[in-house]
């Protein structure tokens, strides 16, 4: 999945889990948190393989049963600690969707259930063939994408992305856009400050 069908994944999923329990809409603090979870594995995993050269896949730590989502747990247990329980949580479902996000495809496109993607250090995955920098990486993976689409056929794996997006944006909307008016007062004052 991409980033934005990450985040959007993770929100159809968090919004009607509000929506069941809680009756309103998802609060702006929360989304945010819940976007920046369900998008940090691939922040961290995919510069340190494809840039670094710290992992030979961009499936590694941050991408861990193991490591990854215990290190989420401690994040949602600090924000417990400092009484923002609902943006921690949310960040951990976020985090914790990102993983399902990548298993899903990775088991419709085999036909079984793959845990690879997650069980960094014991999975065996083969290492995907290099391509180059963080930016040609990105450039190439994108560019395969596209030309996917362009086919026209809608595969499992690409109904589930396209899924995502046109089910996330129609919710993200109809819930009032919640986490954009927090991002974007976020970005003013921070520009107001540069400038005076």
């Amino acid at each position: 999945m991409w980033p934005w069908e990450h985040a959007l994944f993770a929100y159809v999923c968090y919004s009607t889990y509000v929506h069941g329990r809680y009756r309103s809409r998802p609060g702006d603090a929360p989304a945010v948190a819940l976007a920046f979870g369900s998008v940090l594995p691939d922040l961290i995993d995919k510069p340190l393989a494809w840039e670094f050269n710290v992992f030979g896949t961009g499936y590694a730590a941050a991408h861990s049963l193991f490591l990854g989502v215990p290190s989420a747990v401690v994040v949602y247990a600090l924000a417990e600690r400092r009484r923002a329980g609902a943006v921690g949580g949310a960040f951990l479902i976020g985090y914790v969707l990102h993983l399902v996000g990548d298993v899903l495809p990775a088991s419709l496109s085999r036909g079984r259930v793959d845990l690879s993607p997650v069980l960094w250090p014991i999975a065996g995955r083969v290492s995907p063939p290099d391509r180059g920098s963080f930016i040609d990486g990105v450039s190439g993976l994108l560019t395969e994408y596209v030309a996917q689409l362009l086919t026209l056929e809608l595969t499992p794996v690409i109904a589930l992305q396209l899924g995502s997006v046109v089910f996330g944006v129609t919710l993200w909307l109809a819930d009032g856009r919640p986490g954009l008016a927090l991002i974007t007062g976020t970005l003013r004052r921070a520009i107001e400050r540069l400038r005076a």
